[in-house]
């Protein structure tokens, strides 16, 4: 008999796991993220208190838009440390947007970040007056926060709202040496594995970039949405070499603020500014090998933009999958 209840409790708990793990699948694709195994933990040296800062304040038009009230604090003001910026990105969009759909007029949000006493660790307290997160929200980005070697802690006070505190390490001696990255991003975004279109590269047959297929939005714009997106892809094209063309100078040119550029490119492509224009730069950096497989991997890093060809090459391969001199390799192979 106990065997029996042993047995219909293993199967009980098996089942539960596999609902969560195809629940978690499911809310990563809506919200059109790969998981994070799918492209592994790459941790750099960064600001990460003015990462934050940057992060957050991308979302803070929406919140001024539905009248919440946001504020920020970190403790110290700067502070060098290892983070996977891409999946901390990811972390504090899901957050902060989900947060955003639960409150409205007289929402308030504070985030306050500080490290513990070693240096070690860095807190990130969430903190809102709205109606309880979901347990959806919560799997996802516990997920998250656990593949990158944190924890999650989070508490709703009724009729008050939720805090939510990440910890995450940032020493360098918390991860494997393959998961260190071996140059700093100077914009802290790293490129994920997406295919964008630039007019010198032939388009992926049945790509297709949120809703609209890259092939209809290279053809004449009809639409203010393609205009932004062809006249975002020049301007990325013009500074193709200019490693110092941030995201300042980008808005710029296009017009706008960051953050509405931010907001724009997210709407439209899924990625962040930065991830945006390296996307563009590997891309060219494919034709250029294409067209000159003699070139030298340095010489095409500095062509398109990459001051340390070291970092070019870790780019390269998580946006295309192999490494540059294999590429190269490949086209000479191929003729």
């Amino acid at each position: 008999m106990i065997d029996r209840q042993i047995i219909f409790i293993a199967i009980i708990i098996a089942l539960v796991i596999v609902i969560i793990w195809q629940k978690l699948r499911q809310t990563t694709h809506e919200q059109r993220f790969p998981l994070p195994e799918q492209i592994g933990l790459h941790v750099s040296n960064n600001d990460i208190m003015l990462f934050l800062r940057e992060s957050s304040e991308n979302i803070k038009a929406l919140f001024d838009h539905k009248g919440i009230d946001f504020n920020m604090k970190c403790e110290p003001e700067s502070m060098m440390g290892w983070i996977d910026t891409e999946l901390l990105d990811r972390i504090l969009l899901l957050l902060l947007s989900d947060t955003a759909k639960r409150l409205g007029q007289g929402g308030k949000v504070n985030i306050a970040a500080y490290t513990n006493r070693q240096y070690d660790n860095i807190n990130i307290r969430i903190s809102d007056n709205g109606k309880k997160i979901s347990d959806a929200g919560l799997l996802i980005i516990h997920y998250m926060v656990s593949f990158h070697r944190g924890t999650i802690r989070n508490k709703y006070y009724d009729r008050q709202g939720n805090t939510i505190v990440i910890e995450l390490p940032i020493k360098k001696d918390a991860y494997e040496t393959e998961q260190l990255e071996s140059s700093t991003s100077s914009a802290f975004h790293i490129p994920t594995n997406i295919e964008l279109h630039i007019p010198t590269i032939d388009i992926p047959s049945g790509y297709e970039v949120g809703k609209s297929s890259l092939r209809e939005i290279m053809q004449p714009p009809h639409s203010a949405d393609q205009e932004f997106l062809r006249r975002a892809i020049q301007c990325i094209n013009d500074n193709i070499s200019d490693s110092d063309y941030d995201r300042q100078s980008f808005a710029s040119d296009m017009g706008c603020s960051v953050s509405t550029l931010y907001n724009k490119i997210r709407e439209l492509t899924g990625k962040n500014i930065s991830n945006f224009s390296r996307d563009i730069r590997i891309k060219t950096a494919c034709r250029l090998a294409k067209e000159n497989p003699d070139l030298r991997v340095s010489d095409i890093a500095y062509q398109v933009g990459f001051k340390d060809p070291k970092y070019f090459a870790t780019s390269f391969k998580r946006v295309t999958g192999m490494q540059p001199k294999e590429y190269i390799m490949q086209v000479r192979v191929g003729g």
